[in-house]
């Protein structure tokens, strides 16, 4: 299920964090406890790699692109979230 950047398009931002959700939870078990506070990097154990996989999992469900700044700032699901509202 990809969401293509549109005018209409009016997902919430509990859909969007659903989504979130649902891409860290395929890499790490659907029993993962996902909160907006979670660590990108320490509670997910994620390493550069892992991070610019997940950054680009997440430009490409939501059609937009996060910088290199950008992708540096990110420490939590809150701050993912953040830049996906901006950007739809």
């Amino acid at each position: 299920m990809n969401f293509q950047r549109n005018k209409e398009n009016n997902m919430t931002e509990q859909q969007i964090f659903d989504r979130i959700v649902t891409i860290i939870q395929e890499r790490q078990g659907e029993d993962f406890v996902v909160t907006e506070n979670l660590s990108l990097k320490d509670d997910l154990n994620a390493d550069s790699v892992d991070l610019m996989e997940f950054v680009l999992t997440i430009e490409d469900e939501f059609g937009i692109e996060i910088d290199d700044e950008e992708i540096d700032n990110l420490q939590s699901v809150a701050d993912v979230l953040a830049i996906i509202k901006n950007r739809i």
